[in-house]
Parts: C-alpha cells; sequence; structure tokens
C-alpha cells in the first residue's frame, strides 16, 4: 500500500498503524524544505529568522561603506580593497536574497533557463572574491610594515585596482563551470545539479571539484592571511619596543588603517573557517535509512545525529553569513575619519560639513620614523611611498 502524508489521514485522526508502517521513501516529499519542515522544523526558523537580521544590516551598511570609501579623500589603495569588499557583499546579498526565497520560502526564483545556469556562476564567485580581498590588501599591508622601502612600488592606488580587477577575473574563472554543474530541469520545472554528474561513480566530478575549490579559497587563503597578519602584528610588536626605547617610552600608536585591516580580516577568518569545518565535516554524520519508518525517524540513532549536526550547520551558515554584513561596525568602531565622513554624508548641512573636517592622514599614512631628540623633521611615510613633512594637525 503506497501511504503518503495525505493517505495517512482519516478525518482528521491519524492511523497509528498507517504511520508506524509507512516509510521515509514513501511519504513523496517534493522538495528538501517539505523534508526540514517535517524532521526539522528548527532549521527552517533559523533560515527564516535569523536571515533577515543579516539582511536588515547588511544592505544599508554595505551602501554606506560603499559610497564612503569611493570619496575622493579615502581612495587610497587601502580603500580601494575596502570599497570592493562592500561592493561585493552588497551583491552577494542580492543574490542570496534570491536564494533564501528559493530554498526557504517556496518562490521559484531560480526555476527558469538561463536564469538557472548564469545564477550560480556570479553567486558563488561572489563568495570566492570575498576572502580574495581581504587575502590582497593582508599583502599590501604586510608589505607596507614588514617590507617598507618595497612600499612605493608594491602599495599604491593603480596597483590595487588591477590586482582587485585579477582577483575578480578568478574568481569567475573558478565559478564558471557552476554554468555547466547547474541546469533547469524543463521536465520537473526546477534548477539543480545534472543527474549525470550527482551519479557519477566511482569519482563524483562535482563532489571533488565543490571541495578542491572551496578549500583552496575557504580554507588555504584564510590561513594564509592568518599567518601574514601574524608576521604584522609580531613586526608592529618589534617596532614598538624599538619606538619606546628612542622615545624614553613614549611609543607611537599604531596606524589606523592596520588596526581596521587587521579586525576586518581577523573577524573574515573567524566566522570563514568554522563554516568550511563543518561542511568539511559533512559525510562524518550521513542521513539514516529511508527504510525507517516515520514514526521512528526522530528517535532513530543515525537520524537523530544527522539532525542535530543538520542544525548545528545552519547555525553556523548563518554566522558566517555575518561577514558579508557586519563590516560596517568594524568601520565604525575602528575608523575615526570613517566615523566623520559618515556623519557628513548624514548630515549635509554646509554647517555640518564644516563641523566634521578632519586631516586626511589616518587612513593615508603610516608613520615610520621616530620623533629623536635631535629634533629632526617629523616624515610621514604614506602607504605609496611619498614622504612629506608632517603638517601641524592633531593626530586622529
Amino acid at each position: 500500500m503506497n501511504t503518503t502524508m495525505g493517505s495517512v489521514v482519516n478525518n482528521g485522526v491519524y492511523n497509528n498503524m498507517t504511520l508506524n508502517e509507512t516509510r521515509l521513501s514513501d511519504l513523496g516529499l517534493n522538495s528538501q524544505l517539505d523534508f526540514d519542515e517535517r524532521f526539522s522544523p528548527e532549521k527552517v526558523l533559523v533560515d527564516q529568522y535569523v536571515t533577515p537580521v543579516i539582511y536588515a544590516i547588511g544592505f544599508p551598511g554595505n551602501m554606506l561603506s560603499f559610497i564612503v570609501w569611493i570619496q575622493k579623500r579615502m581612495r587610497h589603495s587601502s580603500g580601494c580593497y575596502l570599497a570592493a569588499l562592500a561592493l561585493d557583499d552588497l551583491i552577494f546579498l542580492c543574490l542570496h536574497v534570491m536564494f533564501e526565497l528559493q530554498t526557504v520560502w517556496r518562490v521559484h526564483a531560480l526555476d527558469a533557463p538561463g536564469v538557472c545556469e548564469i545564477y550560480p556562476i556570479f553567486y558563488i564567485a561572489c563568495q570566492y572574491l570575498s576572502p580574495l580581498l581581504v587575502l590582497g590588501f593582508t599583502v599590501e599591508r604586510y608589505i607596507s610594515i614588514c617590507h617598507p622601502f618595497k612600499r612605493e612600488k608594491f602599495c599604491t592606488t593603480k596597483r590595487a585596482k588591477i590586482v582587485i580587477a585579477c582577483l575578480t577575473a578568478l574568481s569567475l574563472s573558478m565559478s564558471g563551470i557552476q554554468g555547466y554543474i547547474y541546469t533547469y530541469n524543463s521536465n520537473a520545472s526546477d534548477c539543480g545539479p545534472r543527474d549525470e554528474l550527482v551519479t557519477a561513480q566511482p569519482i563524483n566530478f562535482l563532489i571533488v571539484w565543490n571541495m578542491s575549490i572551496e578549500m583552496f579559497v575557504f580554507l588555504l587563503v584564510p590561513l594564509n592571511v592568518l599567518f601574514l597578519n601574524i608576521l604584522v602584528i609580531r613586526e608592529l610588536r618589534r617596532l614598538s619596543r624599538v619606538e619606546t626605547q628612542q622615545l624614553h617610552g613614549r611609543g607611537q600608536k599604531t596606524s589606523a588603517t592596520t588596526v581596521m585591516l587587521l579586525a576586518v580580516s581577523f573577524y573574515q577568518i573567524i566566522t570563514t573557517l568554522p563554516v568550511t569545518i563543518v561542511y568539511a565535516l559533512y559525510f562524518e554524520f550521513p542521513s539514516g535509512s529511508s527504510d525507517v519508518p516515520v514514526s521512528q525517524v526522530l528517535q532513530d540513532p543515525q537520524w537523530n545525529r544527522f539532525f542535530t549536526y543538520y542544525l548545528i550547520q545552519t547555525i553556523i551558515k548563518e554566522y558566517g553569513t555575518t561577514h558579508y554584513a557586519f563590516n560596517i561596525f568594524i568601520y565604525m568602531i575602528t575608523g575615526k575619519l570613517f566615523r566623520k565622513e559618515v556623519t557628513k554624508l548624514l548630515c549635509m548641512s554646509k554647517l555640518c560639513a564644516f563641523q566634521f573636517k578632519v586631516p586626511v592622514t589616518e587612513y593615508s599614512s603610516l608613520r615610520s620614523t621616530a620623533r629623536t631628540s635631535l629634533r629632526l623633521p617629523n616624515l610621514w611615510v604614506s602607504v605609496n611611498g611619498h614622504v612629506e613633512k608632517e603638517k601641524d594637525e592633531t593626530k586622529v
């Protein structure tokens, strides 16, 4: 007897005997969402209530960040990377809305020829580009701090724009194959991976490709960022000790740009690595048998273990998504000039604009020489390597 959930209801009363005999494979669930709502409703609730909060912060935050970083006074090399990062995060959130509509809210936003094939290319490329941009400005900051004599050659606005363009092309090239992997099935009127790739044996190309690329982007890249950050921090501590000795206990503060970039990169590391780890453990928590009676699924040890992992995976995934939305908090906390620019944008009067006029040195300069007892002219070396005399302005 083929019993679906509709057939086990008799005048509003469940037939317990039929329910006990119904196998999971006989339920006839039409989608992953049907399965989640039936057996893992907590996972659906997390998706439905946490993601909108991320959107509420991420959309205005990224738009505001992008507008600030493209201002003339903020358009130094580090600002180029941060503007690109804000734009990438904004595009990702827009594409993520379509993904959520498709998988959580039953809106068939992707079930159309062409859209099904093109969408994953850009959706996944945006995910790849974010850690690569962080790696880009981390390498620049490493050169600026640890190899200051190479700063003029490598840490320029022009070179930053070239690197951003190359990283964008690299991300699109790595995600381009997704246009082949995903296809619109006209018979089922849905979008998904090609059947021949899903069922391929003995080597599943889909799994091998995705795991290889994602281990590179979401594991090796963050680990390299972490390693470079450690080198930068060590060098800053060494310079601080030297300056303290030369200035008799009055060391100079670390550049505001360096603090901000370190904070952004560390935040991406602590949000990316947990997601990578939990997805890498996917095969350690296989689902249970489809022959288990429906009434026993939640009591089955293997299914119960799978649903616990499934819920944890969803929570960590939402946590990982925050790095596409919460950078605005880092900018506001660590960047005094950024806060001033935001205030000027939000307060359009001339009086307000005059009130918040501040020097540009916070994000365009890095102190590289200590004040000495000989009273030599104080010099600032910009991140582009150009030397200029320090102006009589308050350090921000």
